[in-house]
């Protein structure tokens, strides 16, 4: 199995390309450049933000461009920490509040802000550059590339399934996170942002953890979630660092 994962993550030259157009009803197609879509592990993005911050309007829009990328997956959590300024934010909730604080404790800081972008629980900044999302991305990918061990996920609907020639790595938590992928624009009423309207995209609506993981090969049940069925709501499943950790892996369930 290692020498498997060795392949598979130590390549020296970039990853397969697949081909991104459906040539089922196109057999006389021609491949282009445009046809193919440069393919890497899932990367997990967190947006922390609120609507009473009066830095979050104008940068979250930047923030929701910069990951509409297939590598990655942008997840939404709203804080609470602006609730006392003039307007309750409507999806803030202080599970997230905790989550964030979580990230900071890690790193040993004092100080909480918002819009706060954190890529794979490692890397993280305000996202108000240009590129700065991506800088943050790419930095997250170049630690996970330094991990001396490599980890696969993979789900179908009974079961999750972890593959990795890492042992005694330590106690990483299996959690599956549900987000809603609709787009949700609330106008808000009162505080710094009246009268602006903010655009949502994949807000978190729960993390469960289902299990833990501390080295080789795992497989582990899926809880029943047929209460999601019909709700359009989504999850993801990720092996992150206990208390704030790194997020070494993610698969969409």
């Amino acid at each position: 199995m290692a020498s498997i994962l060795n392949k598979i993550f130590r390549r020296k030259k970039n990853v397969p390309l697949a081909c991104a157009m459906s040539l089922e009803n196109e057999p006389e197609h021609v491949h282009t450049g445009a046809c193919f879509l440069d393919i890497q592990p899932l990367s997990i993005v967190e947006l922390f933000q609120s609507q009473g911050c009066a830095s979050c309007p104008p940068t979250t829009p930047k923030i929701l461009e910069a990951t509409m990328n297939h590598n990655l997956l942008l997840l939404s959590y709203d804080v609470t920490y602006f609730n006392n300024t003039g307007w309750v934010d409507t999806f803030a909730n202080v599970k997230w509040d905790n989550r964030q604080r979580a990230y900071l404790k890690k790193w040993e800081r004092s100080t909480v802000y918002t819009p706060n972008v954190i890529a794979d629980g490692v890397a993280d900044g305000i996202g108000a550059g240009d590129n700065e999302v991506q800088n943050i991305v790419d930095k997250a990918r170049a630690m996970r590339n330094q991990m001396p061990w490599h980890i696969i996920v993979d789900t179908n609907e009974t079961e999750l399934r972890i593959d990795s020639d890492g042992t005694d790595v330590g106690m990483f938590d299996i959690c599956l996170v549900t987000y809603d992928p609709k787009i949700e624009v609330v106008k808000v009423k009162k505080g710094a942002n009246k009268g602006k309207k903010i655009t949502n995209r994949n807000l978190v609506k729960d993390i469960v953890k289902i299990g833990e993981w501390k080295g080789g090969n795992v497989t582990i049940g899926l809880p029943d979630m047929s209460h999601t069925e019909g709700t359009g709501l989504q999850t993801v499943a990720i092996v992150q660092g206990a208390m704030g950790g790194p997020i070494v892996a993610a698969q969409k369930v």
